[in-house]
């Protein structure tokens, strides 16, 4: 019985991608099709010869996945307070199809909530310097940081 996907010459076409397996052993589908295609002078679509690479199981084998531990690269957490502060943004689905979109200032060293702003629109890069400028007076109660923050 003939599936939708088999075609009338795929019985011709394994036949080649037999003769190039047996020359390069190690190559995949990729470089089977564009070989085949230079050497045949045929215009075969690399999905083609995967189903059919896949069919006679001669497709190569993927490697087991090697998973590396995380070792960590860098340090969140800080000694002193308003040394490193951080931000987020999130947004919030409500019951009735509506977003409430948040931006959050913390401090790195107590993780407490320096400021916070909401909106009913995204959130752009105005409203994080607005919330950035916010925080700085409600941390200093100035405009301006008496140290350099990262």
């Amino acid at each position: 019985m003939k599936r939708f996907n088999e075609r009338r010459d795929d019985q011709h076409v394994v036949p080649m991608i037999r003769t190039i397996m047996e020359e390069r052993p190690t190559y995949g589908y990729k470089r089977i099709t564009a070989i085949l295609n230079k050497r045949f002078g045929t215009q075969f679509n690399r999905k083609r010869i995967y189903r059919l690479m896949r069919k006679e199981k001669l497709l190569l084998s993927k490697p087991p996945a090697q998973r590396r531990p995380h070792t960590g690269t860098g340090k969140i957490m800080v000694a002193r307070p308003n040394t490193r502060w951080c931000s987020d943004c999130f947004e919030i689905h409500c019951w009735n199809d509506e977003r409430v979109y948040v931006a959050f200032a913390l401090d790195c060293c107590d993780r407490q909530a320096i400021h916070f702003i909401a909106s009913d629109s995204d959130i752009l890069s105005d409203g994080i310097q607005q919330l950035m400028l916010e925080s700085v007076e409600r941390r200093f109660g100035r405009p301006q940081t008496p140290e350099p923050l990262q």
